[in-house]
């Protein structure tokens, strides 16, 4: 066996001499060039004429140490022309005929590049690993790394590979969507995983968005020391900037975490009303407000600017209109105008913004709001506006949190356990299903009955039968049901005493196995998720299908007087939420109401209580010193059980409030708050 002193000596040997046979290659003649150049001359005007050059040119002088160019030439002339194939066997009489030419290892990329085209990912992988990185263009070179991010064989490797393919990127936009690559195959690894590729990716920039993940992982695990780990060493790489925002949110959940307010349990409004009103007396700076005050949705924000203006004591009923300036500027329900608003505010000198309203003018602004290093205080409920932006919060009642109020009070003081679903087949309807179905599974109830409609559906007479076990029915079941039918139409004509005994042997009839036959409510409660307005429509009609005993549940549509005036008896016993309830007993929500009815002469709506609860949200930071954006970025994030009057409220480290809804029932005929 040889030594390795021995071998070493061979490689040497070996690589002199490819290195000597390179140096020793001829260079071109001055005929060959010329020729050459008079082959290329009509390559702009005439692909045609220049490809029968060039095939002239390399049928004249095969051994050319230009004729590998000539191919690569004819190679990119079908390319252009759309022949694939025809670009594939260039590019291999390249690789075949000139192995150790100077287009050699650009052919063997595209080659490789074509061959995953068209799905050969094999022939792809094995021909770009041939090539040598050194010796290819920063372009070739850009090709040839996503070739092997393409083709790897795990995502680690995959992982590596994109990370070279983002810095030989030169094209910001390019790298945004490399960016957004790799945090898709980021989310896909678990955490031993993330700690290998975090090794071998080094100082790329990547490598610290892996240990941000590898952070917020072991932070949903429970494990605050290797999120400690991860985030010391995150810190300590470069991080594009785009990554910046998730790490100040990362290292925030931690600082929280550390503090003991981490998801803690929302107090009930009774717990919050006893705690001390948090006080906004001393507040002093300028608030910044962004909403659609002209518009489609003007009205919308012209309520939301009331409630922003009653917190900032503008009518002044004290001083502080005195010490708080509130700038204010019109979106027009538009994303450009929300962000211009946004900077304009900022360069102001605003301490925070409240607003905007709308989904898409709220992502604008969140965007320009993140970019100028302002707190916003989002009024919508668009929960993916604070993902990865430190300094946007969003404060409005998420529908999994109406969900997660009506179920608990349902299983805990209801004693409900069996469910049923009604509900409108379009977004919201199938939205709130989901929700709600997940949520009973979670706190040990089950579904036992589901019926969907059309949206525009006014006769609900097939959904409600289906709830009520009509399907599926047997020949001898619709049989007896028939003649329970006659019984029913014979008691109609009977003096009263008779026709209770003979409606009570039509209950009592069972079908031919002895089973109950429908109508069978076997559901404890049932959850329609819809607006008053067509609840009081499938009200009536549960009732004259005999689906009755059940508790109807519902969202915050139902939240109207018109509820009881036209649903009457048929609601009663409900249970639904609210966003806000202006007529709660509550000192705070009390308070809210009759001030708001001396300063506009009306009552408060859900969109003027959210608003004036963002805007308490920040004088409150400001009244206890904390002048600056970053100290009231802060502030605002330590947030935990505020009784706000839309709800009993905590900031979430995500930026996202978590909030207690109200909960509100029929009873005698009256709406009232529940708890």
């Amino acid at each position: 066996m040889r030594s390795g002193r021995a071998l070493a000596a061979l490689w040497i040997a070996a690589a002199l001499a490819v290195a000597c046979a390179q140096i020793l290659t001829p260079p071109a003649s001055d005929e060959e060039r010329r020729a050459y150049a008079q082959a290329l001359s009509t390559r702009t005007d005439d692909p045609q004429a220049t490809e029968r050059a060039l095939e002239g040119f390399v049928a004249t002088y095969p051994d050319s140490p230009l004729a590998d160019d000539a191919h690569m030439q004819l190679a990119e002339i079908a390319l252009e022309r759309g022949k694939t194939e025809v670009t594939l066997e260039r590019y291999y009489v390249v690789v075949r005929k000139h192995p150790q030419g100077d287009r050699a290892h650009a052919a063997r990329v595209e080659i490789a590049r074509l061959e995953l085209a068209r799905g050969d990912r094999e022939a792809a992988a094995a021909m770009v690993r041939r090539a040598s990185l050194s010796r290819l263009s920063s372009a070739e070179r850009r090709v040839a790394f996503r070739v092997l991010a393409d083709t790897a064989r795990d995502p680690i490797e995959e992982l590596r590979w994109l990370a070279r393919v983002r810095a030989s990127e030169t094209d910001p936009d390019a790298v945004a969507l490399v960016d957004v690559e790799i945090d898709e195959r980021v989310v896909q690894l678990d955490r031993p995983e993330l700690l290998r590729a975090s090794e071998q990716l080094g100082g790329e920039i990547p490598a610290a968005r892996v240990l941000l993940h590898v952070a917020e992982l072991a932070l949903d695990q429970g494990d605050a020391q290797q999120a400690q780990r991860a985030l010391d060493r995150a810190a300590k790489l470069p991080l594009a900037p785009a990554y910046e925002g998730r790490l100040t949110s990362v290292t925030d959940r931690l600082r929280l975490r550390e503090m003991g307010s981490l998801d803690i349990e929302l107090p009930t409004f009774r717990e919050a009303a006893e705690r001390p009103l948090p006080t906004t007396a001393g507040a002093r700076g300028t608030l910044g407000v962004v909403l659609p005050l002209t518009g489609r949705f003007a009205g919308f924000g012209e309520e939301s600017l009331q409630g922003v203006l009653l917190a900032a004591g503008v009518f002044g009923e004290d001083d502080l209109g005195k010490r708080v300036r509130v700038l204010v500027r019109d979106s027009a329900g538009r994303p450009e105008r929300a962000a211009a608003a946004v900077h304009e505010l900022a360069e102001a000198g605003v301490v925070a913004i409240v607003g905007p309203l709308l989904s898409g003018e709220c992502e604008s602004a969140a965007e320009a709001a993140e970019a100028d290093g302002v707190p916003m205080l989002a009024l919508t409920a668009r929960e993916e506006v604070s993902a990865s932006r430190p300094h946007v919060f969003r404060v409005r009642t998420m529908p999994s949190e109406e969900v997660e109020a009506l179920v608990d009070h349902a299983v805990h003081r209801l004693d409900a356990r069996r469910f049923a679903i009604l509900y409108p087949r379009d977004a919201y309807g199938r939205g709130l299903r989901r929700l709600f179905w997940e949520e009973v599974e979670e706190q040990g109830g089950r579904i036992v009955a589901i019926a969907s409609y059309e949206p525009e559906a006014t006769d609900f007479a097939e959904p409600i039968r289906r709830l009520l076990g009509y399907q599926l029915l047997s020949a001898d079941e619709k049989a007896a049901i028939a003649r329970r039918q006659q019984l029913e139409e014979r008691a109609r004509r009977l003096p009263a005493q008779e026709a209770a005994a003979l409606r009570e042997q039509a209950k009592q009839m069972t079908g031919p196995d002895g089973e109950p036959l429908p109508p069978v409510v076997d559901f404890d409660a049932l959850f329609i998720p819809e607006s008053h307005e067509r609840v009081v429509l499938i009200a009536p009609q549960l009732a004259f299908h005999e689906a009755v005993g059940a508790r109807l549940l519902g969202p915050n549509g139902w939240n109207d007087p018109d509820l009881v005036k036209i649903g009457r008896d048929h609601v009663e016993g409900a249970r639904f939420t609210a966003m806000f309830y202006p007529d709660s007993s509550l000192p705070g929500v009390k308070d809210f109401t009759e001030r708001y009815d001396r300063a506009f002469a009306s009552s408060p709506d859900a969109f003027a209580a959210q608003a004036f609860d963002a805007t308490n949200l920040v004088l409150m930071q400001l009244s206890r010193g904390r002048d600056s954006r970053e100290k009231v970025r802060e502030g605002v994030l330590s947030v935990t059980g505020y009784p706000g009057v839309t709800g009993v409220l905590t900031m979430r480290a995500d930026g996202n409030a978590r909030k207690r809804p109200f909960l509100l029932a029929v009873e005698r005929g009256h709406i009232q708050q529940v708890e």
